[in-house]
């Protein structure tokens, strides 16, 4: 979704990878300093645990890597198979209550989550959380790394209550940590953002997401990812608002870093065009929504071929701005054809001249937006119908918009073919 809640970290940050060894440094204590026998032989176990405990902790390190790469690349099934090889690993090699199967835990819990299975990240996340607590202690900052990780599961279950709890003690471990302006101070905040953005708490919802803006345009630069989301983020909820202008310059500012960062050509730059042109719609600047959605049209191809379905969505959107201007003027054209019918000698004959060159020039104009919209629509449903078909909700309303326009430029019998088309999808 836009208002997407950032992952906190795909593994914790207190992590080394010579922990391990505390755990084995002492093991000859007990050895009297005269068993010189007995002691060398200790030393040489104590050598090979080591070099044991090295290795296990060089794979864990490794598979960790793994899945961060795995899990980056959207390769999740994968990334679940290597987040359990490194849990089995860090159980057997270092134990059931070391950090580093936490951390194995973490990650199970957020492929889960990622995979829909939200049971299972609760479950993992909960016992993860339990050993950081305890190892580490309740108000360690990698302890605030599965809070919000836990706050975003019980967000996506629909509890937004206890997530707030846990985004706020969370939020609270990193001021304490490392002061009210860190970066990670700004991610707990923008999830707030977004979990009050959803309850329809606006108020709460933009004061934290511009606190978080001003975070991390001060310590990881304006032109990054998160600022990019946090402004269009920001920019819905004033539109949600009623504040327009605000939403729209906001808007820009999201699409600019955006096209500064990955180009001109890029999801999230698509993604910036379709919200500002959603935008001109509900504000009927359809003059300003028209090169937003082509644009949006532009990029999508490019991105993902002619012929994608999220092509098709975006023609269609196109198509409906032209189709709404056309049915505006067609309107204006029947009412002032009825008023024409209406009139009287004593209006004369200069008047109704003037009637008639107006409905005239209404009818050029509405002809002309249904000869735009018409190829586009065609167009939409040729790549849904190779794509998608059956009764999808898409093509409900493509086939609804078509047998519509088909009846407005007189073409009656394409027209009833679209209606025996949408009956069949009913």
């Amino acid at each position: 979704m836009c208002r997407k809640l950032l992952v906190t970290a795909l593994y914790l940050g207190s992590i080394s990878l010579g922990s391990m060894s505390v755990f084995v440094g002492n093991a000859h204590a007990y050895v009297k300093a005269t068993e010189n026998g007995l002691r060398s032989i200790t030393s040489q176990q104590n050598e090979a645990i080591n070099e044991t405990t090295a290795i296990a902790e060089q794979i864990w390190d490794n598979l960790t890597v793994e899945f961060v790469n795995h899990f980056e690349e959207g390769r999740y099934a994968r990334a679940a198979v290597t987040a359990r090889t490194a849990y089995e690993l860090a159980e057997s090699s270092f134990g059931p209550n070391h950090i580093n199967t936490a951390d194995s835990m973490l990650k199970l819990g957020i492929v889960a989550e990622t995979l829909g299975d939200l049971p299972t990240a609760k479950q993992q996340m909960l016992k993860a959380l339990t050993i950081l607590e305890n190892q580490l202690s309740p108000t360690h900052v990698d302890v605030a790394v599965v809070l919000t990780n836990l706050a975003n599961v019980y967000f996506e279950g629909n509890e937004p209550k206890v997530s707030e709890q846990y985004h706020l003690r969370a939020l609270n471990i990193r001021r304490q940590a490392n002061g009210d302006t860190d970066a990670s101070v700004a991610q707990s905040l923008y999830n707030l953002a977004v979990l009050y953005d959803d309850l329809l708490e606006y108020k709460k919802a933009i004061e934290n997401y511009q606190t978080a803006i001003e975070i991390w345009e001060q310590t990881i630069g304006p032109a990054h990812p998160y600022v990019a989301n946090a402004l269009n983020n920001l920019a819905n909820v004033y539109l949600a608002s009623g504040k327009m202008d605000v939403a729209e310059g906001l808007h820009y500012r999201s699409l600019a870093i955006r096209k500064q960062i990955y180009g001109n050509v890029h999801a999230e730059v698509a993604r910036s065009l379709i919200n500002l042109g959603a935008l001109y719609v509900k504000q009927s600047n359809y003059e300003k929504a028209k090169p937003a959605y082509a644009e949006a049209v532009n990029v999508a191809e490019k991105l993902f071929g002619p012929s994608h379905p999220q092509v098709a969505m975006l023609l269609y959107s196109l198509a409906n701005i032209y189709h709404i201007q056309g049915r505006m003027d067609r309107n204006e054209e029947e009412e002032l054809a009825i008023q024409k019918v209406s009139y009287d000698d004593s209006q004369g004959k200069a008047d109704t001249v003037e009637l008639n060159s107006q409905i005239s020039d209404l009818h050029k104009s509405s002809q002309a937006y249904f000869s735009k919209a018409l190829p586009l629509y065609e167009r939409a449903l040729e790549i849904l119908d190779s794509t998608i078909g059956g009764s999808h909700p898409a093509m409900t309303a493509m086939l609804t918009e078509l047998a519509l326009l088909y009846k407005s430029v007189g073409r009656t019998s394409e027209a009833e073919l679209m209606q025996v088309r949408l009956n069949k999808t009913h």
